[in-house]
């Protein structure tokens, strides 16, 4: 299935969550793995959700690294 974290589309199997999404994210912009506990997940309306939130085909969602 397919999932946009800040506009960029990524790939994943059925059943991930929000972490996987980010994790992914996160590599394909060649940025640490560490940086997913430093952040917060936001879905399309900036609701917070949780990195074991499910996702589904096309959902958007927003990774922000907090200071």
């Amino acid at each position: 299935m397919k999932v946009t974290v800040n506009r960029t589309t990524v790939e994943l199997f059925e059943g991930a969550r929000s972490q996987h999404a980010v994790l992914r994210y996160l590599v394909h912009r060649r940025m640490g793995a560490a940086k997913l506990h430093q952040g917060r997940i936001y879905d399309a309306y900036g609701h917070e959700i949780g990195l074991d939130a499910p996702l589904r085909e096309g959902q958007i969602i927003k990774f922000r690294i907090t200071k």
